[in-house]
């Protein structure tokens, strides 16, 4: 890797790890004036989840570059050594990048797919009259829901993959 994709990573991490720090210090700080809050830790997760993908996302493109870097290097020194490992970490940048987004939109349809499937269980029970097992399905509902909004939101302000492993959403 060269210097200038070094450089790029650790100041990407840096910056990640300081907007994250201020995330959760500025969250801490507001539910100390205010209380404790859903919604503030919900927005809490959303900003730090967007500054996680985002920092992944900017790693894989520093990635790209840099293997362009490589490759250009090795044509103009005519080292075909050099050429071919810049086209494979050009490669393999892009196509983790591909995937990535891909995992993220799988998963976005599961989190939907969870969502919708339990509220049709939770209007079955009402309409057979269950009110007790409709209003548990409905409370598994809204979490489902609320998991699922958090993944669209990072999804849609940054562009990167959503972690298919991240263990935030609701419990099977």
């Amino acid at each position: 890797m060269s210097i200038v994709g070094k450089a790029l990573k650790g100041t990407v991490a840096i910056i990640a790890d300081g907007l994250d720090f201020v995330i959760t210090k500025g969250t801490k700080a507001i539910e100390h004036k205010y209380g404790e809050n859903e919604y503030i830790q919900t927005v809490s997760q959303i900003g730090t989840s967007s500054v996680r993908a985002s920092e992944i996302t900017v790693k894989k493109l520093a990635d790209v570059v840099d293997g362009g870097i490589d490759a250009g290097t090795g044509y103009l020194s005519d080292d075909k050594s050099k050429q071919n490992v810049g086209l494979d970490r050009m490669k393999t940048a892009g196509k983790d990048i591909v995937v990535g987004v891909g995992q993220g939109i799988a998963y976005t349809f599961g989190a939907g797919a969870k969502t919708t499937t339990s509220a049709v269980k939770a209007g079955k029970y009402y309409v057979k009259g269950n009110q007790k097992q409709a209003g548990e399905e409905f409370a598994r509902t809204k979490v489902y829901a609320k998991h699922l909004g958090k993944v669209v939101v990072v999804g849609l302000l940054a562009f990167g993959p959503v972690d298919p492993n991240d263990k935030s959403g609701p419990e099977e």
